[in-house]
């Protein structure tokens, strides 16, 4: 039974190793093809800003940057999810990480509902620590747009993100005003 057991696992372990590898080359074509369209908004929207410069208003202009930033900021969102698609378990491949930087990216990700919800994010000095930018921006970004969605709408809402070091680890805290989680979860 015991030599069975191990060769399902071993089965297992291979069929997972080559849905892995399906699943990274899913995510790199998929990434490809997702990001040659951004390229013609943003080259197509280039192209009219300079040849129609002197025909278009300042609020044209400000459209027009408006949807590079936002064809930019999509292409990231692409390549974050090919680097994503590549994560494994290991922590070979954690960089130091300046927490500022992916809230920085989480927030702006979040611009829209934070200016609907009239959100005030403030943050301490937060630390430098080995990991992956992507995975802490999408951290990140769960709990503030969490933040966002479940808000009192009675009061302004306001989101604290601050880091504590307790021992050898680092406690990062996101906490808000809003409705509140109950205390059994």
């Amino acid at each position: 039974r015991i030599e069975r057991a191990r060769a399902r696992i071993q089965q297992r372990s291979a069929e997972l190793a080559r849905s892995n590898a399906d699943l990274e080359q899913f995510a790199y074509v998929a990434s490809h093809d997702l990001s040659e369209p951004l390229r013609k908004v943003t080259n197509f929207c280039q192209l009219l800003e300079r040849q129609y410069a002197d025909q278009l208003d300042d609020k044209a202009r400000q459209y027009m940057a408006f949807m590079v930033d936002g064809a930019k900021r999509m292409q990231a969102l692409i390549n974050d999810l090919l680097d994503f698609s590549r994560v494994g378990r290991s922590t070979e491949r954690f960089v130091p990480v300046d927490l500022t930087r992916p809230l920085a990216r989480a927030v702006t990700n979040l611009d829209e509902p934070i200016a609907q919800a009239h959100a005030d994010i403030e943050h301490g000095d937060l630390p430098t620590i080995p990991g992956d930018p992507t995975l802490l921006t999408a951290l990140l970004q769960n709990l503030v747009g969490n933040a966002v969605k479940y808000r009192d709408p009675d009061r302004p809402l306001k989101i604290c993100v601050s880091a504590e070091q307790q021992g050898d680890h680092i406690v990062l805290t996101v906490d808000d005003n809003g409705i509140g989680i109950d205390p059994k979860y």
